[in-house]
C-alpha cells in the first residue's frame, strides 16, 4: 500500500476530504485551526495519505511540537485529522497510516505522541487518556462572597504585534508550554473563529483567551501577572453581563490555588491521550536527568528499562498504565517506590490542540 504526501496544489481537495470524512461544515478546518490548516500554514510534508482510484481515501497528519517543562525541552508528535472517507472505510487504511506514523515519530526521536480521541479506538496503539485539567467555574457571586470585587480596565486585542509578543513572553513563564511564534499567534487571533483575546495593563500585564460566543464563552488560557488573574476574570464577567464562566487551567501546579480561592465549583479531569515513544526520554523530560530511582522501571511492550541499575526490584507495567501514572490525573496505580513522584506537570494548553 503506497503512502504519500499530498501537494499544496491539492489544498481544496484536502479540505473537502476532511469535511466529508468528519461531516463538518464547509470551512470548518481552516476557520478552527488557521495556524496549522490554512492554505499558507498546512505542512504537506507531515500529511500522510493513501489514495484509491486517484482519490484521497485516508489521511493522518503529524504535528511536531516543541514542549518545555521547567526549562527541560522535548520534541513530541501531535496526531490529528485521522480520517477515512466514507466511500473507503473498513479496508484497514487508518491502521496502516497509524502504524506508519508511529514508526515515523520514533525515527524522529519524538519523546511521546499526543492526540485527542476515543479511548477504545486509540488504545490499540498504546495511547491512554490522561492529563490533569482543572475546569474551574467562577460566578460574580463566588468572587463577591470570597471578597474579590476589584474591577480593572479590559482591552480587546486589535491586531497589535506588540501585545502578541507580550503574550508570548508571559506564556513562557508558565511551568509547561508549547513553543509558539508570532506568526502562529497572528493566525490564531486574527483568523480563528469564536476566539477572543482580552488583556489589561493595570499595575502590570495579564491576558485571557476566551472561546465561544456570548453566554457560551469559556476561558481556555490565562497568563501574566498572577495578582491580576481573578480581577480580570471578574471584570470580564461584568463586561459580558454573564453570571458565570468556566476556566480551563492546569490542575497540577501551585498556581491553581490562586484561582481556586475564588471558585464557585471545580472538577479535575483528563483531557488528552498520550503514547510513550521513549520511556527513558519521557522520564528525563518529566523529572529531570538527575532524578534518583529506588527501583527499576520497565515497559512491557518495548522491554525498555530505566532506573537504579543496582536495584533488584523491577516494576513493570504496560505503556497505557505508565501513561496514567506519569501524566495523571489518577496516581493510585503507582508502586510504593514511586510514591514520592507526583504525576509530571505536563499540560497541553487548549490553543495548542490539533
Amino acid at each position: 500500500m503506497k503512502i504519500e504526501h499530498p501537494s499544496k496544489k491539492e489544498y481544496e481537495k484536502i479540505m473537502q476530504f476532511l469535511e466529508e470524512s468528519f461531516d463538518h461544515s464547509r470551512g470548518f478546518f481552516y476557520l478552527s485551526y488557521p495556524q496549522t490548516m490554512s492554505k499558507d500554514t498546512i505542512d504537506c510534508d507531515n500529511v500522510f495519505i493513501i489514495r484509491e482510484k486517484n482519490r484521497i481515501a485516508s489521511l493522518i497528519g503529524i504535528f511536531p511540537q516543541k514542549v518545555y517543562l521547567h526549562g527541560r525541552q522535548a520534541n513530541i508528535g501531535g496526531i490529528g485529522s485521522v480520517s477515512t472517507h466514507p466511500d473507503f472505510r473498513n479496508r484497514g487504511y487508518m491502521k496502516i497510516l497509524m502504524d506508519f506514523c508511529i514508526e515515523e515519530m520514533k525515527k524522529r526521536n519524538y519523546v511521546f505522541s499526543i492526540l485527542g480521541g476515543d479511548r477504545q479506538r486509540y488504545n490499540l496503539w498504546g495511547y491512554e487518556t490522561c492529563g490533569t485539567n482543572a475546569v474551574i467555574t467562577f460566578s460574580q457571586r463566588s468572587f463577591e462572597k470570597s471578597g474579590m470585587t476589584q474591577i480593572i480596565p479590559t482591552v480587546r486585542y486589535d491586531g497589535s504585534e506588540e501585545i502578541l509578543q507580550k503574550i508570548k513572553d508571559v506564556h513562557e513563564e508558565m511551568p509547561c508550554y508549547i513553543k509558539r511564534n508570532i506568526k502562529w499567534l497572528e493566525k490564531l487571533f486574527n483568523e480563528r473563529i469564536h476566539t477572543q483575546l482580552y488583556y489589561t495593563k493595570k499595575n502590570g500585564f495579564a491576558y485571557v483567551v476566551a472561546i465561544g460566543e456570548r453566554t457560551e464563552r469559556k476561558i481556555v488560557e490565562i497568563g501574566g501577572r498572577k495578582q491580576l488573574w481573578c480581577p480580570l476574570i471578574y471584570s470580564l464577567l461584568k463586561r459580558w453581563n454573564n453570571n458565570a464562566v468556566e476556566v480551563l487551567f492546569p490542575g497540577n501546579i501551585a498556581e491553581f490555588n490562586i484561582l481556586l480561592k475564588h471558585a464557585a465549583w471545580f472538577r479535575i479531569e483528563p483531557f488528552f491521550m498520550i503514547k510513550i515513544l521513549s520511556f527513558t526520554d519521557t522520564m528525563k523530560f518529566l523529572f529531570g536527568k538527575d532524578f534518583h530511582y529506588d527501583c527499576m522501571l520497565k515497559i512491557s511492550e518495548t522491554k525498555e528499562i530505566i532506573g537504579d541499575a543496582g536495584s533488584k526490584k523491577i516494576i513493570e507495567f504496560d505503556e497505557k498504565t505508565w501513561a496514567r501514572i506519569l501524566f495523571g490525573p489518577s496516581f493510585t496505580e503507582a508502586p510504593d517506590c514511586l510514591r514520592k513522584i507526583t504525576p509530571g506537570q505536563f499540560y497541553w494548553w487548549y490553543l495548542d490542540h490539533i
